[in-house]
């Protein structure tokens, strides 16, 4: 797996060498264009949802938390 990454990181690097010094010139000969889709009909799915009622509110608690005492030994 290494061997086949090291050499495609040296093929890379010849082709960007080679269009940075001019050896290699690429330019575009046709405009490109996305394929063209048509879409026709259809239809979404129908749900019937019965979810209960959330009632979301705040009140005043009070909590006891307890002490910590670290000793060293």
């Amino acid at each position: 797996m290494r061997v086949i990454g090291g050499l495609l990181l040296i093929v890379l690097l010849v082709l960007a060498g080679g269009i940075a010094t001019g050896f290699i010139d690429l330019q575009k000969t046709q405009d490109g264009r996305l394929p063209e889709v048509a879409v026709k009909g259809g239809e979404l799915p129908k749900y019937e949802a019965n979810v209960a009622k959330v009632e979301v509110g705040t009140r005043k608690e009070t909590v006891e938390v307890p002490t910590v005492d670290v000793k060293k030994p």
